[in-house]
């Protein structure tokens, strides 16, 4: 009895597992298939791969998407930082506060914000366009970000603080030499995490694009508004390597941060140069 439960416990596991990947391994397969209209195969090439990088509507909403992406990324941890260091000195009440500012952004859909911000920018006169889509992503992105910063500081010691401040550390020296190091394993990951949903953002990006270049999740949704081909499939791909790559990245960088943040707050060393 016990056999056959585990038996249908893996048959059930193996099928989600499987409808998970069938999309990806699908649009995988499709991205090398000469066949246009993808109706059988017909061989695999690389011509998709190569017309996607010559595309240069695809080329431009890439630059944009970078471009937007480091811009929300730099934005988000600026406000994640202070925000989770305010936090750590508030009162009851002031947590309180922040900590239901931060959810609620974090549980109301993005096309409710997207939409607002669109109704505010049109009414104050505001331009639409990169600058505009910045500013929707760093609203959305801060709040996850600052929760992953929240949680490092609270593994934090303030006592490391203080008594850095004993042995004749400024300020700016104490930030500098004690609380960054210890911040860092949580800025990247918060970093990482701003960047790949800022990448990947659709609704708040249509909304507030305006007539500038569109970033690359708008311009693939304009794309297949005619009809899905190899190209797409092969874009699709690009990006999820991409993707992939960078939260391996993150994963190690993150690891080797926190073995180094915990020697750098060594307390001798504080107050030096």
């Amino acid at each position: 009895m016990r056999a056959r439960r585990h038996l249908l416990t893996g048959a059930i596991s193996a099928f989600v597992v499987l409808f998970l990947w069938a999309p990806l391994i699908n649009a995988g397969i499709n991205s090398f298939n000469r066949d246009i209209l993808m109706a059988s195969w017909r061989g695999a090439t690389l011509v998709w791969y190569r017309t996607a990088l010559n595309n240069t509507t695809v080329k431009a909403g890439l630059e944009q998407t970078i471009t937007i992406g480091i811009a929300t990324t730099v934005l988000s941890l600026a406000l994640a930082v202070t925000g989770a260091l305010w936090w750590r000195r508030a009162t009851a009440r002031g947590r309180r506060l922040f900590d239901l500012l931060t959810y609620l952004r974090i549980m109301l859909p993005e096309v409710v914000f997207a939409v607002a911000l669109f109704l505010l920018f049109s009414k104050i006169g505001f331009p639409l366009g990169t600058l505009a889509v910045i500013i929707g992503h760093t609203v959305w992105n801060s709040a996850y970000a600052a929760l992953i910063v929240q949680a490092r500081v609270l593994t934090l010691d303030p006592a490391l603080d203080d008594a850095a401040a004993d042995l004749g550390a400024s300020p700016w020296r104490v930030f500098r030499r004690v609380t960054i190091p210890g911040l860092l394993p949580g800025i990247a990951a918060a970093g990482l995490l701003a960047f790949t949903f800022s990448f990947d953002d659709v609704v708040t990006s249509y909304f507030l694009v305006g007539n500038q270049t569109s970033p690359l999740p708008v311009v693939l949704l304009s794309m297949i508004r005619f009809r899905i081909t190899p190209e797409i499939n092969a874009i699709g791909m690009m990006v999820m390597v991409f993707t992939v790559s960078m939260f391996g990245a993150a994963f190690l960088a993150v690891s080797r941060l926190g073995r180094g943040a915990r020697r750098a707050l060594s307390l001798p060393s504080v107050a030096d140069q």
